[in-house]
């Protein structure tokens, strides 16, 4: 007989499996950064407050690659909450001026970050996905 719970349940797990693999590429992109060159660079540009969302800072970098000159913006990872202690911390962090080491892609040098590695939240889509297949496979066992 038809059991709308086993659809439910093979949905959750499928979303499961999607946050699991996306997580899994966010760490995987992070740890690539460990490994790309580094170029010496200075903060060029701090504002309090970015168009993108006004509780996060736009902090602007530049670098020179293969006598080329580049600006790049710093990105935070998805998974970090905006809150105006953060700005606060990266205000005082990146003042204009300050020299910085930029790790920079080797075949497209103007992607690039300041901040290189897995980000402290990176790990949080990955588990929450494994969490989600294990908990819907449980609970499809369950509801046989």
């Amino acid at each position: 007989m038809f059991n709308p719970y086993i659809i439910i349940l093979s949905l959750f797990i499928i979303a499961g499996l999607f946050a699991t693999l996306w997580g899994w590429r966010i760490i995987r992109e992070g740890k690539k950064t460990l490994l790309w060159p580094k170029a010496q660079g200075s903060i060029s540009k701090v504002e309090a407050t970015s168009k993108a969302d006004d509780l996060l800072p736009q902090i602007e970098f530049s670098y020179r690659v293969n006598d080329k000159d580049y600006q790049c913006p710093l990105n935070f990872p998805d998974s970090v909450s905006p809150s105006q202690e953060l700005t606060n911390q990266y205000l005082k962090k990146y003042p204009v001026g300050t020299n910085v080491q930029v790790s920079y892609n080797p075949d497209k040098p103007e992607i690039s970050t300041i901040e290189p590695g897995i980000a402290n939240g990176d790990w949080f889509v990955f588990v929450l996905g494994i969490l989600t297949v294990i908990f819907g496979v449980i609970f499809l066992f369950i509801s046989d």
